[in-house]
């Protein structure tokens, strides 16, 4: 992540010696002053204070906004082809799966609803709506220097929005030349091809980056019933990106980037219930039914691979340039460009979907040094967020409009000042201001909001090991993106009867300790929401989006742990406790995990030829009855509701293992099974196929795994 140069002056010189313990540009108190890193392998930042046998473990950010960082060495330990999976199980973090036959994915912090999170490339908060339901498997790991988590309102200046956090994922600038190819395949027609190429001129003023990615994940089928419990996934991407220095002032780097996306979802293919895709695409509509009413058997003959198929394609084009100038040793500005264009097509069953999607954003700051003690960062920005679909089938049948296109205009203000009083206190305080102009194009329906979010954080410095950390702000969200509407499956006519923002006040306190060998952290964080965007319930006609009246509450609490326990071996732990109050629980459609325990054993040995790692992850039972909105008591596995599936979710724990060996000095290969004890829920007897009490199917009884064990091998080669 980019931080405020490090200055030779004598002012600059007086306020680093002031700040021992700061980072090499200490006064980046959020991400809004962050888009790439220093260098690319980031282990070489001494201020974490670990060995970089650690580098597989989790690290926390030198940094006064509490932000974990996923290091690349991590995320090829978990051998993690998306974003999705890369962050999955880290402390804070809960990747959801909201549907069985697209598998959806929705990335939740410290508890809060999946569009409370923001996906940022380097910084820029660019991403598309279609990328909080369908981006976080999309985004690919190639080329990915580090993934930065970054959690609760304030967490970042440039998205205030961002109720729940931050994932930002850094590409950071190479500072030699490299090539690194990574080939691998399993079962389950899984396979991952990366290829990531760097350049760097003679005179370190240019440098190259790009990076290329395939890979894709087979249908799931545990009970053999010709319908999916999790589709396939098929993702292709590659980035460009160059960096510049025109000057000793001057610094320009664009980004470019292209990805495909196509999950195909429903009817198990190459079954007599659908021979291909253009089969199971072309079937007229039937009803969808199970033989003997019974979700544990083959549809009837009058179901239709049509009735169960959810088709998604989407695509994303995006463009980034970013250009910083140092005016005097005092004062730099930054001036950051972007614009996305992204499309969804899709088909839900007898519905189809189309949308498109443009974004524009402009950003311009200045960080200014004023004297020994106070850096301010003060800036405006612009962003564009035009949003049209079109559908088919529902209650209309004709082509026409979804009734969620939108076009959003937000401007923005906003200053910091980062004080370092003494040196064990940083101190940061900001403000921003935006003006907010929403129009539901399909509703006839607008509204205009002026609103202010204010953010503080501060890190003390107890001695060289031991920091606290305490953050509180308020954010906001804009209610445009919902499941229910993005995932086309709403049949009555949709009205948008929101007239006020999603609003957040939040707080956080950490305590860290960082030593060579051991790492330890514990965490709270506490966020009330008003005005939550739902569905109404009391409305049978309409699919009608309100505003809650109540307060919604969620408080995370975790402690984590990590120990290089000698040279071969190093171990990690955490345990975590999300907590909902009765308000925020009526709101989820899927139940959210309240208890997780996680352990990773690390073996480094024989020469550092050898790299083993496994990890356990336990997820705790929970209460149906608990979750009036998800009203899981009344999905039932037969038609004639006699057999439900109980009153709670069982506990169960999960294991990922992967071996590696250099083979020579640029060669290594591997292997390893993910869910290694091939437990999913749909294994243990509870599907996420059910019956509702009007003898209908839906397909969201999900409380845990839907995929089972997959095996891989590899070769990768890095020079």
């Amino acid at each position: 992540m980019n931080k405020l140069p490090l200055k030779t002056s004598p002012k600059i010189l007086a306020l680093l010696i002031s700040s021992t313990f700061l980072s090499s540009a200490g006064f980046s108190a959020s991400l809004q002053a962050e888009t790439e890193l220093e260098h690319v392998d980031i282990h070489n930042d001494a201020k974490v204070k670990q060995s970089n046998r650690n580098e597989r473990m989790l690290k926390l950010k030198n940094d006064i906004v509490h932000t974990e960082i996923i290091t690349a060495e991590k995320i090829e330990k978990k051998h993690a082809a998306s974003l999705a999976q890369a962050i999955e199980n880290e402390p804070g973090v809960k990747v959801n799966t909201d549907c069985s036959l697209c598998g959806v994915k929705r990335v939740t912090l410290s508890g809060l609803k999946g569009e409370h999170t923001t996906i940022m490339i380097n910084g820029v908060p660019n991403s598309s709506l279609m990328e909080g339901f369908y981006g976080f498997d999309a985004i690919p790991t190639a080329g990915v220097t580090a993934i930065e988590v970054a959690r609760g309102a304030g967490a970042s200046l440039v998205s205030p929005e961002a109720i729940g956090g931050v994932v930002n994922v850094v590409t950071a600038k190479p500072y030699n030349d490299r090539l690194m190819f990574d080939i691998s395949r399993g079962t389950n027609n899984y396979h991952k091809y990366q290829f990531v190429g760097t350049k760097v001129s003679a005179d370190k003023n240019t440098a190259f980056a790009l990076a290329a990615q395939s890979d894709q994940r087979g249908q799931v089928d545990v009970d053999n019933n010709y319908v999916n419990e999790s589709p396939e996934l098929t993702n292709r991407a590659m980035n460009l990106q160059v960096w510049h220095k025109l000057s000793e002032k001057n610094k320009i780097d664009f980004r470019i980037e292209d990805q495909y996306s196509e999950v195909f979802g429903g009817p198990m293919l190459n079954t007599s219930f659908a021979m291909s895709k253009f089969d199971a695409r072309t079937q007229g509509n039937g009803d969808a039914d199970f033989i003997d009413g019974h979700v544990k058997n083959k549809p009837t003959a009058g179901t239709n691979a049509r009735d169960f198929l959810e088709n998604i394609i989407s695509t994303k084009q995006s463009y980034t340039g970013k250009w910083t100038h140092d005016v005097s040793d005092d004062l730099q500005t930054q001036v950051i460009g972007s614009y996305v264009d992204a499309t969804l097509d899709s088909v839900y069953e007898h519905i189809t979907y189309k949308a498109d999607q443009d974004i524009y954003y402009l950003d311009g700051r200045a960080d200014y040094f004023l004297n020994d003690q106070h850096a301010l960062t003060f800036g405006v920005d612009f962003k564009k967020d035009d949003y049209s679909s079109v559908s088919t089938g529902g209650t209309a049948n004709v082509r026409g409009p979804a009734g969620d296109s939108y076009k959003l205009t937000t401007t923005g203000a906003y200053i910091k000042d980062f004080w370092t009083p003494s040196n064990s206190l940083e101190i940061s305080a900001a403000l921003r201001i935006d003006q907010i102009d929403v129009d539901f194009i399909d509703q006839n329906r607008e509204f205009k909001e002026t609103i202010l979010s204010p953010r503080f954080h501060a890190r003390y410095l107890h001695d060289f090991s031991w920091t606290s950390r305490f953050s509180a702000g308020q954010g906001y969200r804009v209610p445009l993106a919902f499941f229910e509407t993005d995932h086309g499956i709403v049949d009555n006519p949709l009205i948008m009867d929101v007239d006020k923002l999603e609003k957040s006040n939040s707080f956080q306190y950490s305590l860290d300790y960082n030593s060579a060998q051991t790492g330890f952290e514990t965490s709270y964080s506490y966020t009330s929401v008003d005005n939550l965007a739902m569905i109404d319930a009391s409305d049978p006609v309409n699919t009608k989006i309100i505003n809650a009246e109540k307060t919604g509450v969620v408080q995370h609490l975790g402690v984590s742990a990590n120990h290089q326990i000698d040279g071969h071996w190093a171990i990690e732990a955490s345990a975590e406790k999300f907590m909902y109050d009765g308000n925020y629980r009526d709101t989820f459609g899927i139940i959210p995990t309240e208890e997780r325990l996680s352990l990773t054993l690390d073996y480094d040995g024989h020469g550092h030829d050898w790299d083993v790692s496994t990890t356990v992850t336990w997820i705790g039972s929970r209460n149906y009855a608990d979750y009036s909105g998800a009203d899981y008591g009344n999905h039932y596995k037969d038609k004639l509701n006699t057999k439900n599936n109980g009153d709670s979710s069982p506990a169960y724990f999960t294991v990922d293992l992967k071996v590696a060996r250099d083979v020579a000095k640029n060669w290594s290969l591997y292997a390893g099974a993910n869910n290694l004890l091939d437990y999913t829920q749909t294994g243990s007897g509870s599907s996420p196929l059910f019956y509702d009490t009007d003898g209908a199917v839906d397909v969201t009884h999900i409380w845990g795994p839907l995929r089972g064990r997959e095996i891989y091998a590899g070769i990768k080669a890095d020079f």
